[in-house]
């Protein structure tokens, strides 16, 4: 019984010195840092160029772009190498309407990240 009341006052202490010496491992990821157009952004006429950057190097292995109607044909899609900034462009002007930016990525510790933004173009 009394290491079980042992267990059970230790146990808070323990918990939270693992959560702490966790918390650098988990902000390892690359993290997405912005974006061009900006997340949530409106933007007058089409954009010339369409990326996203992070903190960390990433390989993408998806960047899509949708709108009104349909997916978005781009100049560029992503390559192998890992990269902080993946840049490419409409191959046609973007018409008004709601445009969503996929992108799933690789980060260099291995873990899958995605994530989407969304602009409209006005």
């Amino acid at each position: 019984m009394n290491r079980l009341k042992t267990l059970l006052k230790i146990a808070p202490a323990a918990l939270a010195l693992h959560l702490l010496l966790a918390t650098p491992h988990l902000h390892a990821h690359a993290q997405p840092e912005g974006s061009l157009p900006a997340h949530g952004s409106t933007v007058t006429g089409s954009p010339n160029r369409i990326a996203v950057w992070f903190d960390h190097p990433m390989r993408l292995t998806l960047f899509e772009v949708s709108g009104p109607r349909g997916v978005v044909p781009l100049t560029q899609g992503p390559g192998r190498d890992a990269l902080t900034r993946f840049e490419t462009s409409p191959a046609a002007p973007l018409g008004p309407g709601r445009y969503t930016v996929r992108w799933r990525g690789l980060a260099a510790d291995g873990h899958v990240m995605a994530d989407e933004i969304y602009f409209t173009v006005r």
